[in-house]
């Protein structure tokens, strides 16, 4: 463990970096200085209705030329994109994303034609640890995984103070581990009982109406359809804490978590995303009472960048793959 600095300004170009944070239910565009102010931000839903690749590669362009006037964008130090996964083995595109109903989006060659700037893509849980380990928990420790909670489940890997990326980069596809077979339920890559096919913010509505189901729990005249529901209706419970359903799910998230610590023997682990910053309590706290203690306990955190850390490292790696914790290239 180290102990907190004021963080350095990212090596690479001085200029300001466009930073482009690519989820299966937001797209997020910010312009980011060297030192991890973010200037400027916006924020645009994808459509649900996605006939091909191009519809999200324009909506990236509309996005970056509403962020900034053509002189600004000359400028620029680069775009980096931190992109929902996989990413494919040369860098340039997501491929067979669960949570986008696309076999393959080019993005680097796109958006490199367009405006005549460096684009360097990495998986967003990548670029999400980049983030935290330059402006947030990295400050504190050498050994953290980063995980995220939102539509998707998925983590970044720092370990000695070095990335672990695996063979495409694609190492932390930590949703995609075997946490159940009782409620046997589908993910959205095709597999069964994976982490992410019940507690992401897309199947956590499922795998509520499948807990319902199997206790013989009337559902009511109003169906759930998304996670804030569910966590709107325990909330008005006179101890949200206890009720059974948090209990199922911690069950469910201390399986996923006592993977990534046999794993990774990590000392933190931070959790980000919205599923998990707008419920610390209900989501978090029910994972200490199920997690497997073989290893050592690390410590668990939600990240102090409200959400902010694909973003901060997509800046970073719009500078260079080369970053103070290692290369992001493979």
């Amino acid at each position: 463990m180290r102990s907190p600095v004021t963080p350095a300004p990212v090596p690479g170009p001085s200029g300001t970096a466009i930073a482009v944070d690519l989820g299966a239910t937001n797209l997020r565009v910010a312009l980011v200085t060297s030192t991890g102010t973010i200037e400027q931000v916006r924020v645009s839903r994808l459509p649900k209705d996605l006939p091909d690749a191009q519809v999200i590669t324009d909506q990236i362009v509309r996005e970056i030329r509403a962020l900034a006037p053509g002189k600004e964008l000359s400028k620029a130090a680069g775009i980096g994109i931190g992109a929902a996964g996989p990413v494919d083995s040369t860098r340039t595109a997501i491929v067979h994303p669960p949570n986008i109903p696309l076999d393959k989006i080019p993005l680097a060659g796109p958006l490199s034609e367009e405006f005549g700037l460096p684009v360097r893509l990495a998986n967003d849980c990548c670029t999400g640890l980049l983030g935290e380990a330059y402006y947030g928990e990295g400050l504190r420790s050498d050994n953290f995984v980063y995980v995220t909670l939102s539509t998707g489940i998925g983590a970044g890997i720092l370990s000695k103070g070095h990335l672990v990326l695996g063979r495409d980069g694609n190492a932390g596809e930590i949703g995609h581990v075997f946490v159940d077979e009782k409620y046997d339920l589908v993910c959205g890559c095709g597999g069964r009982g994976h982490w992410e096919g019940y507690a992401s913010g897309r199947f956590l509505p499922r795998f509520y109406r499948a807990w319902q189901e199997r206790n013989g729990i009337d559902p009511g005249r109003t169906p759930v359809n998304a996670a804030e529901d569910i966590f709107a209706a325990i909330r008005k419970e006179k101890d949200p804490g206890a009720h059974p359903f948090v209990s199922e799910l911690g069950r469910i998230n201390a399986r996923g978590v006592s993977d990534i610590i046999v794993a990774y023997d990590p000392d933190t682990i931070v959790f980000d995303g919205s599923v998990a910053l707008k419920n610390p309590d209900l989501v978090l706290g029910p994972i200490l009472r199920f997690m497997d203690r073989y290893l050592p306990e690390p410590r668990i955190v939600t990240s102090p960048l409200n959400g902010r850390a694909p973003l901060l490292g997509a800046a970073i790696i719009a500078r260079g793959y080369e970053t103070r914790f290692g290369s992001v290239e493979y």
